[in-house]
């Protein structure tokens, strides 16, 4: 493989800072093995956004000596859509204002890297941007591939700080803590495999073991995605093949199939392999899974898809609020299939949750787009088979198809990378003078307004996971040290990470009267933002205790048909609130055993 420093040669220097920087946005978020509570993926999201802004002021840097681009028309739309988002923590009604502020932050970040990307196609050239951009990407799906396999048949103690550990009975996840997102950076991997083999940058002998290991570490993660990005690259290849002819452009196609043809058989082969050895965690192939497509997995997916539409219809022109699905699922009617694996606070469809959440109009903003980017990648690439354009769709692609299924873009260090794809392969804008100082103004006003917001998150993470226990639960900690966390996870309310924190404060209030009209106000906002079955029961208590024991009862029998397996656990938070008062809460506990069987009792 060319080494890095080569391909950037001859440009300017802030130029090469930004690009090298782009790459590391690339490689070093998926490189972490730290996921812990209580965010899993603070570090990786923290760490690819300052990468990112790094990237981009060093880019605006040098965008004042001539090569500044406009903001492409996708991102316009974009911005559009943060305005909205803005608008609505204003003047909507969401769970939570912190919430579509934070969104609108991912929208602008987003923004900000597709700028990145058209800005380093420009001044760094097309082929070597996505060259530089590649070889990194390709570095971090090896170094996950040979993780995820060290992973899955043994980890040594002398890895534990670099490889994460694996749990039982899941499939590999290498550094990034959930197969289906491990999937989908091994899948962008072989784009780039295929990008740089296809510009020479690796050797045939080099990209074949590079194919093997990505798709073997692919069929250990289990995840059903993968079938989909290897059926997205036999596509691709098939529409090459009907657009263009030639030698060269044959051995591509053919590279491409064999490519696709290695993720399917190795989700064959590996899984009876380890079968038949015994070898490894217990887990499913990605085939074996989509045999059990009529399991509760996929019942709950398609139910969660008819919920946001339902959702849709109950608030059609705004929606129900960033961060407001899971509460208006629940009041809908969460079926029990649904439930066993958390919070559901997303559809798993990208239209499906913006249409829940922002209503026709967030939606339409969003998806308009997208939608732009497509038309114009899908025009230009009709006109000419760049190989650049060919890995951008390529890789936007996998983005997309996951967006269907999951939500792989509420992850910045994924949506980083989303955007660079969509930045190399934006369609140029007017590059005027004046057009070009009004992006380059607008790009350092994003970068200003996104350092800001990540210095602020980084303060408030740190203080949330260091009194998030004995600042809301009985510990050994002194009194003095419990009341003074206890102090700072309720200044953590009015900050950026304000739902978390009083999700953790909420689950520790004592079950009595005390302050009972602020705890009831506490736990409306609460179960609109995470109706986990503790925090219903914990909300029904309190309504008890305020007279209010029909909407208790009506909400208790809710939650017993939502949540019918931690009816153990609702029945005993109302058994502990017995003392408080044994009147009003006697009546929910025998309709909690009765709805719940004898096995609650």
């Amino acid at each position: 493989m060319s080494g890095v420093p080569a391909l950037t040669s001859g440009i300017p220097r802030s130029h090469e800072v930004s690009l090298l920087l782009a790459g590391g946005l690339c490689l070093l978020p998926f490189l972490l093995p730290w996921h812990q509570p209580p965010i899993l993926s603070f570090q990786a999201e923290w760490l690819a956004a300052s990468i990112g802004i790094a990237a981009a002021l060093a880019a605006l840097i040098g965008a004042g000596g001539g090569v500044p681009v406009a903001i492409p028309r996708p991102a316009r739309w974009l911005i559009a859509f943060a305005l909205f988002l803005a608008a609505q923590s204003l003047v909507g009604k969401p769970v939570y204002p912190q919430l579509p502020l934070l969104g609108a932050l991912y929208v602008v970040y987003a923004v900000l890297l597709i700028w990145l990307g058209a800005q380093l196609a420009k001044s760094s050239g097309p082929e070597r941007a996505a060259t530089v951009l590649a070889t990194c990407l390709l570095a971090g799906a090896l170094a996950n591939a040979a993780a995820g396999l060290i992973q899955f048949y043994h980890r040594p103690l002398l890895l534990e700080n670099i490889i994460a550990e694996l749990h039982r009975g899941s499939g590999a996840y290498g550094n990034i803590a959930q197969s289906n997102l491990y999937a989908n950076y091994l899948a962008l991997g072989a784009t780039a495999l295929l990008f740089l083999w296809r510009r020479r940058s690796l050797r045939s002998v080099y990209a074949l073991a590079a194919a093997l290991l990505l798709a073997w570490a692919g069929a250990l993660s289990g995840s059903r995605s993968a079938l989909l990005y290897a059926l997205w690259l036999g596509v691709l290849a098939m529409l090459s093949a009907r657009m263009q002819a030639g030698n060269e452009l044959g051995r591509v196609r053919f590279a491409t199939y064999a490519v696709a043809g290695m993720m399917l058989a190795a989700q064959v082969a590996i899984p009876w392999l380890n079968d038949a050895l015994q070898l490894g965690n217990s887990s499913r192939g990605a085939f074996e899974r989509l045999a059990a497509i009529a399991g509760a997995h996929s019942e709950a997916r398609s139910t969660a898809w008819l919920l946001a539409l339902r959702v849709f219809a109950a608030a059609p022109l705004t929606g129900v609020g960033v961060g407001g699905f899971a509460g208006a699922a629940f009041e809908l009617g969460l079926a029990a299939e649904m439930t066993p694996g958390g919070v559901w606070t997303s559809p798993h469809n990208l239209p499906l949750h913006l249409l829940a959440e922002t209503g026709f109009l967030g939606a339409f903003l969003a998806l308009a787009g997208l939608g732009t980017w497509c038309w114009q990648a899908a025009r230009r690439y009709l006109l000419a088979q760049h190989p650049v354009l060919w890995w951008s769709i390529a890789a936007t692609g996998i983005e997309l198809i996951h967006s269907m299924f999951e939500y792989p873009l509420w992850n910045a260090h994924f949506l980083g990378i989303t955007a660079l794809m969509m930045g190399l392969g934006a369609a140029p804008g007017m590059r005027s003078g004046t057009v070009s100082r009004r992006g380059r103004t607008l790009a350092a006003l994003l970068c200003v307004l996104l350092a800001l917001a990540l210095a602020l998150l980084l303060r408030d993470y740190l203080r949330l996971d260091a009194t998030r226990a004995t600042g809301t639960s009985l510990t050994l900690a002194s009194a003095a040290d419990a009341e003074r966390d206890a102090a700072v996870m309720h200044k953590l309310t009015r900050g950026p990470l304000a739902p978390m924190a009083e999700l953790r404060i909420f689950l520790g209030l004592p079950l009595n009267r005390g302050e009972l009209a602020a705890r009831l106000a506490m736990s409306a906002r609460v179960a609109r933002y995470h109706p986990s079955g503790a925090v219903i029961a914990r909300r029904v208590v309190f309504l008890a205790l305020d007279g209010q024991a029909a909407e208790a009862r009506r909400l208790l029998s809710h939650a017993m048909h939502a949540f019918p397996h931690q009816c153990k656990a609702s029945v005993l938070i109302l058994e502990h609130s017995l003392a408080a008062d044994r009147a009003a809460i006697e009546p929910l506990l025998a309709v909690a055993r009765s709805a719940a069987g004898p096995e609650c009792s």
